[in-house]
């Protein structure tokens, strides 16, 4: 499938940044966090209410919304001075890309998405400082499907940044600016960086000979996996266990029998996953808060000569959420939720590129509205992770029935075997 770039360029805010929001500083935890970017795609098939809307109708509606909405979230607009470290929200613009791809949507959504070609539908920037700090790639397809891609550098928000941007958008395409709920940048201010914690980050392990899959867990197949793990421990605790935590332990159980059968030798694991602060801490945190306020959890996973049960790594991972989920609910002031921070991100550092460890990376985007983002054309028939090649796993709602789509990217070779592991051929057939 061929996708063809027809133009690129800057959309500024229809209306000008005022100068005393020109300079925005970084808050502690934007400090901490690489410029590279993470990215997401929105996939929007044709339907007969579109029929009637010119596809460069719509893409004129998407450019036209995107700059009235930087109007509300300027920073992205701007760039990343590093040297200062602050963003000059100076309305250069976000980078705004229209493409056509040469075959139709359902060819693209059958099966496993070729990792190249998702690349071309969602162009990965360099992150270096006057590069734009969000990019757009609207991809049109012949049968009149849209593939929407956002990239946002890591410097400028989190996921929750991400997907309040995404429906503000579309919320301003579909019903008008005047609809769009105001966001809040005042994170920098209210938690400002001091000293630099990283000189610099470690070099991420990235190789080029990664497959990306998606694997689709229903809501019945994750309902019966929690009934049998409650079958086997009758705590009210188990009784809780989220279907994040349940999909991570059998992700990691898969990893785990993997990793000792092509290693030839138990090796010890290391689970590690963000958790959103917002709403966690009791600290006074405005509505709508954008930019950074994420922290990691690491679980470590002892492999002894036997594999851990599916119940021991569930058991691990809920006891880990609900420890650090209590302890942040007991911060009450700045300094001590810094100190936390710092220390979840110095430990998540320290353990990237381990070769003694097998190093299991889970990104959970579940409970995020993504599949709310209708500019006037419904709502996506799919929302996908644009990973980079790196051992990592993105979890994402599914658009019916409770279930939870597994976006997993894995070297060729463990690709196959995972596929091929009895747990998730159970859970996905």
């Amino acid at each position: 499938m061929k996708v063809e770039l027809q133009f690129r360029k800057l959309v500024k805010p229809s209306d000008p940044t005022p100068d005393h929001c020109r300079k925005l500083g970084l808050s502690f935890i934007d400090d901490l966090l690489f410029s590279k970017y993470v990215g997401i795609v929105f996939y929007y098939r044709a339907r007969e209410s579109t029929h009637e809307i010119d596809t460069l109708q719509r893409l004129r509606c998407l450019e036209e919304s995107l700059s009235e909405t930087l109007t509300l979230f300027y920073p992205l607009a701007g760039r990343y001075v590093e040297d200062g470290l602050f963003f000059d929200c100076n309305d250069q613009g976000v980078e705004f890309v229209q493409a056509k791809v040469d075959g139709t949507l359902d060819q693209l959504l059958q099966g496993d998405l070729d990792r190249d070609l998702l690349s071309c539908l969602s162009k990965f920037p360099p992150p270096a400082a006057n590069n734009p700090l969000a990019v757009v790639q609207a991809n049109g397809f012949n049968c009149g499907g849209l593939a929407i891609s956002l990239r946002f550098s890591h410097k400028i928000g989190d996921m929750y940044t991400m997907a309040t941007f995404m429906n503000s958008w579309a919320t301003a395409c579909r019903s008008g600016i005047h609809e769009v709920a105001m966001p809040n940048f005042e994170l920098p201010s209210l938690f400002p960086a001091k000293e630099s914690v990283f000189r610099q980050w470690p070099a991420l392990p990235v190789q080029e000979k990664f497959a990306l899959a998606r694997l689709e867990f229903s809501g019945l197949a994750l309902s019966r996996l929690k009934a049998a793990s409650n079958s086997s421990d009758s705590t009210a605790t188990n009784r809780q266990r989220s279907r994040v935590e349940i999909m991570s332990a059998l992700i990691c159980k898969a990893l785990i029998s993997i990793d000792c059968a092509t290693k030839g030798l138990p090796r010890p694991a290391l689970f590690s996953i963000p958790i959103n602060l917002r709403e966690r801490v009791q600290l006074k945190i405005p509505a709508n808060a954008c930019g950074n306020f994420f922290a990691q959890i690491i679980t470590p996973l002892a492999v002894e000569e036997t594999e851990p049960t599916f119940d021991g790594i569930l058991n691990l991972i809920g006891e880990a959420n609900r420890n650090t989920k209590s302890k942040y609910a007991a911060v009450t002031d700045a300094s001590a939720l810094r100190s936390m921070v710092v220390d979840s991100w110095r430990d998540f550092v320290n353990i990237l590129g381990r070769d003694e460890a097998n190093v299991i990376l889970v990104s959970s985007w579940s409970r995020f509205p993504l599949y709310d983002s209708d500019f006037g054309w419904g709502k996506p028939d799919l929302v996908s992770s644009t990973s980079p090649p790196i051992r990592l796993v993105v979890l994402v709602d599914s658009p019916v029935d409770g279930g939870i789509d597994a976006w997993i990217t894995l070297n060729q070779d463990e690709m196959v075997l995972f596929k091929q592991h009895p747990d998730i051929v159970a859970c996905t057939s």
